[in-house]
């Protein structure tokens, strides 16, 4: 009886050292939600990036690690300011990706949260209606306003609190600038359909023969709430 129990324990000891052995070369395979480096862009490898999808875009590198490597000096907001400014670019930059993207796919987006200071709907909603063909250029041109008048907010906040020149002030703006001029020329030509060459030829279910009068008669977007 004495010998069946050694021999258990000695069962029972090795699947122990597998399990573990197991669930320790499987610890490296959980996806990083913080501090995520990104690796991989078009199946090819392309270096790493601070930023979510921040390949695609050097402006976005570039003003992230113009903030993200000073010291703050002022104020007790500025890291959630920098935090702020990393969301505010991880959708810009990951907007234009999926944009990008020839399957056409919400990939990048789907797991990046909604934020009412930043945002007017979900990004991965505006990507999919972007896809669906069913945005109106107003409510785009909204939603990249709301994203540069933020942008620009933080960039003013965290120059305060790190205590930067109007020299560098005015290089991070222009890096925003440059970055949602790219974003917004990306999303025109993918969410907005083209008109049609004779919307008098629609039929019954054509959009341009059935668009609402009052939608008809809403001024163009001028930044103004």
């Amino acid at each position: 009886m004495e010998t069946l129990w050694t021999i258990v324990g000695v069962v029972v000891a090795i699947l122990i050292v597998i399990v573990s052995f197991y669930i320790m070369g499987r610890a490296n395979t959980r996806p990083i939600r913080q501090g995520f480096k990104e690796q991989f862009y078009g199946g090819a490898v392309s270096g790493t990036s601070d930023l979510p999808c921040g390949r695609v875009s050097s402006e976005a590198e570039q003003l992230y690690a113009l903030f993200s490597s000073k010291q703050f000096v002022a104020g007790e907001e500025g890291p959630t300011d920098l935090h702020d400014l990393r969301n505010l670019l991880s959708k810009l930059t990951c907007f234009k990706r999926d944009l990008m993207s020839p399957a056409q796919t919400i990939t990048a987006v789907k797991e990046l949260g909604f934020a009412t200071h930043m945002d007017i709907q979900p990004v991965a909603d505006l990507t999919g209606r972007c896809f669906s063909k069913i945005l109106p250029e107003r409510d785009l041109t909204i939603q990249i306003s709301k994203w540069n008048d933020f942008g620009m907010d933080m960039i003013r906040r965290l120059c305060t609190a790190q205590n930067l020149s109007e020299g560098e002030r005015q290089s991070a703006e222009r890096l925003l600038t440059v970055l949602i001029n790219d974003v917004q020329g990306v999303a025109l030509n993918v969410c907005i359909p083209p008109p049609p060459k004779d919307p008098s030829a629609g039929g019954r279910l054509d959009p341009a023969a059935n668009t609402p009068t009052e939608l008809v008669s809403l001024r163009p977007y001028d930044g103004l709430y």
